[in-house]
């Protein structure tokens, strides 16, 4: 499920900086920053990198399952879902040269969600059908020294950034419970 939500987010908004700055180049791809031995893992230089950088319980939906009544009219128990808010990290990976040029990509980034109200849906997300009804973004700033420490705990070089909370992802995996019958006498 989170990787379906972050690709489609990923593909909607490389669709309107295609159409925005009239290119036709994908310059939004998903990856780390740097690789686990410390290399930078984008080769490809001029480039809006994408990372999940953090999943966390969403504390604001509830935990608790509930009953579903069958076709044979029955009750069988239904799991609720684990409700997860993702963290997501978009970096101006471009050259020297090309800082500005860079700048003006973070800057559509973020004119995308400000576009969009930060809502995600099937009917404008067309790859989120089946997996989430909605998913809400909202902008989140970090002063300085949270920035510092944001950036060396993800092992990089500070990059011209915006990060952004993606709320709510719920996460399930059904399986059929046996039913529970319906008490007719006493």
């Amino acid at each position: 499920m989170i990787h379906e939500a972050v690709a489609a987010i990923a593909g909607e908004i490389n669709r309107f900086l295609q159409s925005k700055h009239n290119i036709t180049e994908e310059k939004v791809v998903l990856s780390n920053i740097v690789n686990i031995d410390g290399s930078v893992a984008v080769q490809e230089p001029d480039k809006i990198v994408l990372t999940l950088t953090n999943i966390e319980m969403d504390k604001s939906q509830s935990s608790v399952g509930s009953y579903k009544q069958s076709s044979s009219g029955g009750f069988s128990k239904v799991k609720a879902p684990v409700n997860t808010n993702i963290t997501l990290l978009f970096s101006a990976y471009f050259t020297t040269e090309n800082y500005l040029e860079g700048l003006k990509f973070i800057a559509s980034v973020v004119s995308f969600f400000q576009f969009r109200a930060g809502v995600f849906t099937p009917q404008n997300t067309p790859a989120l059908n089946g997996v989430v009804e909605k998913l809400q973004a909202e902008l989140i700033s970090l002063d300085t020294r949270e920035l510092s420490n944001f950036w060396g705990i993800m092992g990089s070089k500070y990059l011209p950034s915006v990060i952004y909370k993606v709320k709510t992802l719920p996460i399930r995996h059904v399986v059929p419970e046996p039913d529970i019958p319906v008490i007719k006498k006493i």
